[in-house]
């Protein structure tokens, strides 16, 4: 069984800076690239949940994002 966690709650999205959230983002998807090219080369992932949850994690900072751009 395996346990998938958060990679990045909305909490502490927050609490970064722009910069740091930038860098974030950047960082998350590079992961989900590698990770799908290793999946679609034929190779197997040890978790693949883990798709799910860069994909998410990359909503979550942009949404974030937007709404604080919004604000201003």
């Amino acid at each position: 069984m395996v346990i998938i966690m958060t990679i990045i709650s909305s909490k502490d999205v927050r609490k970064l800076s722009r910069e740091q959230r930038l860098k974030r983002l950047d960082d998350y998807k590079k992961k989900l690239f590698e990770v799908k090219s290793q999946l679609s080369a034929g190779g197997s992932i040890q978790n693949p949940g883990q798709i799910k949850e860069y994909k998410k994690a990359i909503s979550r900072i942009l949404t974030i994002m937007s709404e604080e751009e919004e604000k201003i």
